[in-house]
């Protein structure tokens, strides 16, 4: 099995998943092709006119509506959906044949989310394409994980600014956002209960040490926004922490930290980053697995 593969030389990034199959290319095409057989390992129903500039149709009648670019049986369809492009080839080798899977998109965050979801349909796939139906995988949080870290998608964006930088994190989680929020603030050292965030113009301490000043809170909106302006003693000037929800794996995580001192990117990136997203993100993962 080939590893999921993240293509980031094009005008926007793309997943690319490679599977043999052990059937002839006529047999393989059918099951990517026919709305019978798709609907089994494929997201939603699909169903295609399969001619350039057909319909692509997702979710039944009331559902999604794409287009066909291109289309050369048994070898090659590509089409549309809800914005990204996606390319099925199909190619003849020993034994059987391989499956290529591309799948463009804008939204280079969730690449882990998508590649770690077409690993899981391609496998359904080789049941169906042998008249089996495919069994629950389960949500893969471990592999999720995993494949945010081979794809860097953890690091930040840095932007120099006229007064000074600003580091941006996004990351997809794999806990639901209510989570994400309780994971942040921590629970309380004496009761263990959850600890709720404090209010605009209160101090804002480190959960796991509360004598450790943070800074002093500028915005709350729970569970969705939180914002405070850093205590002289900590790495940066501002920073904004927002949860939303993300490509269906579990809330998606922004944190934004600006500073004016150069001297303090570094430190701001390990803390802020390597330290509290890290953080959050594996201890989401971890109740996820146990959720599971």
């Amino acid at each position: 099995m080939n590893d999921p593969e993240l293509i980031n030389d094009r005008a926007r990034p793309a997943i690319r998943v490679e599977r043999h199959y052990d059937h002839p290319i006529d047999r393989v095409w059918r099951a990517v092709t026919e709305p019978e057989r798709l609907s089994q390992w494929f997201p939603f129903e699909a169903e295609f006119e399969l001619r350039q500039g057909g319909r692509a149709r997702f979710g039944g009648d009331e559902g999604m509506i794409g287009e066909v670019l291109a289309v050369d049986p048994p070898r090659h369809l590509a089409f549309t959906w809800e914005g990204d492009r996606f390319e099925f080839d199909l190619h003849e080798e020993a034994g059987g044949t391989r499956f290529v899977l591309t799948h463009g998109f804008d939204d280079l965050p969730g690449a882990a989310s998508f590649a770690t979801g077409w690993e899981q349909c391609m496998a359904a796939m080789a049941e169906v394409i042998v008249g089996r139906t495919p069994v629950d995988p389960g949500r893969a949080v471990e592999r999720h994980e995993e494949l945010v870290a081979r794809f860097g998608i953890d690091r930040p964006r840095i932007d120099r600014t006229a007064d000074g930088w600003r580091a941006r994190f996004e990351r997809q989680l794999t806990c639901p956002v209510q989570t994400a929020w309780d994971l942040f603030f921590g629970p309380d050292p004496d009761s263990g209960e959850r600890r709720s965030a404090p209010g605009v113009g209160e101090r804002f301490r480190a959960p796991e040490t509360p004598e450790v000043l943070l800074g002093t809170v500028t915005e709350v909106d729970e569970p969705n926004l939180f914002a405070f302006a850093v205590a002289e003693e900590e790495p940066g000037d501002e920073l904004r922490l927002r949860f939303g929800e993300g490509t269906g794996h579990g809330a998606r995580l922004i944190l934004e930290v600006s500073g004016g001192d150069p001297t303090e990117l570094d430190a701001a990136i390990e803390q802020w980053g390597e330290g509290v997203i890290a953080h959050v993100a594996r201890e989401g993962a971890r109740l996820a697995l146990k959720e599971s």
